[in-house]
């Protein structure tokens, strides 16, 4: 355990790999304190910056609910804060140690709250709500905020101090506009979606979104709704549930416009389950208000985009990980394909290959359905997965298309993909080499506006085009001739394989296995198993006795050469 000098430290609270904070007794002044003790290590330095933040901003600060700092010194290359001591657990212990009732909770809830309403109204924002920061005395249910090494004042002076915090964060917790361009602006609202995350936590027992690493937290902040709270608590009250759907609003201009708002209906819900047992529903936001640190006209590109950079840079590592592990070309196409949604914030993406003066959609990947990738080659008018229009107009232009919200009416009216869909945002991505077109990259967001911006784009391109090259190289049915392969074919006549796909035809018939195949082919087993199951589809079958009876009924074989054997099972 860390020491510090002058200090008895009885009760370590929290402790990861950079700090650690803890209970201890001063010797000099005969109290109790809190201690934050930065670890030695490569962070420290960063670590030892937001200390002094936070030692600056909560001694700025004289108002109940922030813990008073004492003192700040210095041991070796890490630096150590003492303060007031407030007998209190963290939230997150709160929680842990017993189901929190519903009065309890709107009291926590609405002290936190309340806390924020004063911070906003001195152009302060957190920057750091969640569990581990909110601490809770049981004897009182007196709420306190730390955690305040994030924290930045959105004015000129102290907002170029705060950015260094914006490059961190607890990726659970952080709000979309920390890593996404979407409304412009960091302000009140990150502070209030945090929260939104926390209550939901508090109440239900578990985060709103499952994911595993900061790409995958950020795409699900941006793209994917939150869990019902239903599954896990069905006897939290609807109104309850509708006051943190606000909070974990995408677009801050959707959620609550202040605390202040938020307390008011936060109060409003504790006095009818105090006077009724229950809590009836109302409108929303009736007190809401735009306080001095969440006026949406006060614009802040300076105190955006640092967490976005950490985003570009996990993923360009993802992707060359991905060159690195993967042998199987099927499955490095949906990891780069996987990594560019959660880079972008798409929940669905569309690969248009162009080949041969034409368009054909070679691969897609729909995160709202399922994580597997669909490989095949259809001619983009035929496709139902894209807008012809907007991915030509992307092709033609050989500059980005972007479009948001169309039930805003910014899609074209004969425009039936668009108007049928209606997704919140679009892109369409024209992926150049050596200035010839290679594809067009279409992706889309169908909960959040505003997702896509064009100066933010580079580095979809690039993963893109590698992207593209893999998937040429793997000779991912790739046309010989596309006028002749995959023209539509007329009634009655063989359905239209590809030459790889009547290759692995022939393979099957021949009795040989995927990886049989595959070492025939020079391709791996993945791709053969992609092939196979196109060809069922194509053939109207489910196994391979009845796909090499109707490709003999329909001539497609070579007879000459395959032996007679029996057949191989279907792969799995």
């Amino acid at each position: 355990m860390l020491k510090a000098t002058g200090y008895d430290i009885r009760l370590v609270i929290y402790e990861d790999a950079a700090i650690m904070v803890c209970q201890a007794w001063s010797v000099k002044d005969l109290r109790d304190v809190l201690l934050k003790i930065v670890k030695e290590g490569p962070k420290a330095i960063i670590e030892n910056a937001k200390v002094i933040n936070e030692y600056e901003v909560a001694g700025s600060l004289d108002f109940p609910g922030i813990l008073k700092p004492l003192s700040l010194f210095r041991e070796g290359n890490r630096l150590i804060m003492a303060s007031e001591w407030a007998h209190g657990v963290t939230l997150k212990y709160f929680a842990m140690s017993g189901a929190v009732s519903l009065r309890v909770f709107l009291k926590i809830a609405s002290g936190i709250t309340a806390i924020l309403e004063q911070l906003h109204q001195k152009n302060i924002i957190h920057m750091n709500i969640r569990p581990e920061t909110v601490v809770v005395v049981p004897a009182t249910m007196q709420v306190y905020l730390t955690g305040l090494g994030h924290a930045f004042a959105m004015n000129e002076d102290r907002r170029q101090t705060g950015n260094i915090p914006l490059m961190e964060g607890n990726p659970p917790y952080m709000a979309p506009e920390r890593g996404r361009q979407l409304d412009g602006w960091i302000g009140a609202g990150a502070d209030l979606y945090s929260l939104g995350v926390t209550l939901y936590e508090t109440l239900a027992g578990r985060l709103p979104f499952l994911a595993k690493n900061v790409l995958e937290w950020a795409h699900a902040h941006v793209a994917r709704a939150p869990l019902p709270m239903d599954d896990v608590s069905p006897e939290i009250p609807v109104i309850l549930q509708q006051i943190i759907l606000k909070l974990l609003e995408k677009s801050v201009m959707r959620r609550y416009r202040s605390a202040a708002g938020l307390r008011a209906d936060l109060e409003a819900c504790l006095k009818q389950y105090e006077e009724q047992g229950r809590m009836d529903g109302f409108e929303l936001g009736r007190q809401d208000s735009c306080g001095p640190a969440g006026t949406p006209s006060e614009k802040h590109p300076e105190a955006k985009g640092s967490y976005a950079q950490v985003l570009d840079l996990e993923a360009v590592l993802r992707a060359s990980q991905a060159f690195s592990e993967e042998k199987d070309s099927l499955k490095l196409l949906s990891r780069l394909m996987t990594i560019m949604l959660e880079a972008s914030g798409a929940d669905k993406g569309v690969w248009i290959k162009s080949a041969g003066g034409e368009l054909f959609m070679a691969m897609k990947l729909d995160l709202k359905r399922n994580a597997s990738l669909w490989t095949g080659f259809l001619p983009l008018d035929t496709c139902s997965e894209v807008s012809p229009a907007f991915v030509r107009e992307a092709a033609i232009s050989r500059e980005p298309v972007i479009r948001s919200d169309a039930g805003g009416g910014q899609f074209d009216e004969a425009d039936l993909y668009m108007l049928r869909h209606g997704p919140k945002s679009a892109l369409g991505l024209p992926v150049l080499m050596q200035g010839e077109l290679q594809g067009v990259l279409y992706l889309e967001n169908n909960y959040t506006a505003g997702v896509f911006a064009g100066d933010s784009l580079s580095l979809l391109q690039m993963l893109a085009l590698q992207m593209g090259q893999v998937h040429a190289l793997t000779q991912y049915f790739e046309p010989s001739n596309p006028e002749e392969s995959y023209r539509e074919p007329l009634p009655g006549s063989a359905p239209a394989l590809t030459n790889r796909e009547l290759d692995v035809l022939q393979g099957v018939a021949a009795g040989l296995s995927n990886k049989e195949i595959a070492d025939r082919l020079v391709m791996s087993a993945g791709t053969v198993k992609v092939h196979v199951r196109n060809v069922f589809d194509k053939l109207g079958v489910n196994n391979r006795v009845k796909a090499v009876a109707m490709a003999a009924k329909l001539n497609l074989l070579q007879t000459k050469g395959i032996p007679q054997m029996g057949y191989v099972q279907d792969e799995k």
